[in-house]
């Protein structure tokens, strides 16, 4: 999903002069073309994050559209006062691009797992948060955020994903009974995908923009359900489930929500990120048995 939200940031630059594209010593292989097609435009900042941001929020406030591109633990944690108070405050539109999610840099051990960024971008306002869980969504990602004039991330999960085939935000999957919801979002969504398949009965709820939700979008698709299972590869003190928890305290929903996620760090190494993920319970046949227990 990566390349292809890169490629629309690469191909739109030919028509918009506004755009100016920064990494962080990231992207072998893939950023080259941009110094060689728009090298007025481009620029690799190096081992430098912090400098990432401050130099796209001078973009910004030259009247340039920035796209900053690194890993995201690195985007994110090392550089949070930046997006405060440079990008946030300041309402800039800087579009910032975090590669791997979740357990995606498995071997790299729990400083590249990266499972709390984005709960803790949230607590930022005015930024919107992204992350595809599909091909179709990562593709027609950059013209909708180039549509507004504000802060984003997107977090992209390693993969190429072709279900679900949606541009949407919120995509449901209905099963035959209006009794259990399954809520996720990035990678996970691919587990889930399987335990709908396997289980007729089961609803899924893919969530591609987390923040902010769209409370009159969202309510109808999961009132009047008798449980939610959200199932995230972040930790839910401050991911979905925090969101969807909230939500549903304020219109007093009803419901039974339950968690499936990380609840802490692991120093374990060498392994894959399916095993971390099977490990925290985001497994086909595990969700299965948490449900109809």
């Amino acid at each position: 999903m990566r390349n292809h939200i890169i490629s629309s940031i690469y191909n739109r630059m030919l028509d918009d002069p506004d755009i100016f594209f920064l990494n962080a010593d990231m992207g072998i292989n893939l950023v080259e073309k941009f110094e060689v097609a728009y090298p007025d435009r481009y620029t690799n900042v190096g081992i430098a994050e912090q400098n990432l941001i401050s130099i796209s929020a001078g973009l910004a406030n030259l009247g340039f559209r920035p796209f900053a591109y690194t890993i995201s633990n690195f985007l994110i944690h090392r550089c949070l006062e930046q997006i405060r108070n440079d990008i946030c405050l300041h309402n800039y539109p800087v579009t910032l691009i975090g590669t791997s999610t979740g357990f995606d840099n498995a071997p790299l051990g729990p400083t590249h797992h990266i499972l709390d960024e984005w709960g803790i971008l949230k607590s930022i306002p005015g930024i919107d948060i992204f992350c595809p869980s599909s091909i179709t969504y990562a593709k027609a990602l950059v013209e909708r955020i180039l549509s507004v004039n504000r802060p984003a991330y997107i977090r992209i999960p390693k993969g190429e994903h072709l279900e679900p085939e949606s541009i949407d935000d919120l995509v449901k999957l209905h099963g035959n009974e209006h009794k259990f919801l399954i809520v996720s979002y990035g990678n996970p969504v691919q587990v889930c995908l399987e335990a709908y398949r396997e289980d007729p009965s089961l609803s899924l709820l893919i969530v591609n923009k987390l923040h902010p939700i769209d409370d009159e979008a969202l309510l109808p698709l999961i009132e009047g359900y008798s449980r939610i299972v959200v199932v995230e590869d972040h930790f839910s003190t401050n991911g979905l489930y925090s969101t969807i928890c909230e939500f549903a305290v304020r219109h007093n929903l009803g419901v039974r929500i339950d968690s499936v996620a990380p609840k802490s760090y692991s120093f374990e190494v060498g392994t894959s990120p399916d095993y971390f993920m099977k490990k925290n319970g985001i497994d086909p046949t595990i969700l299965l048995k948490l449900i109809h227990n």
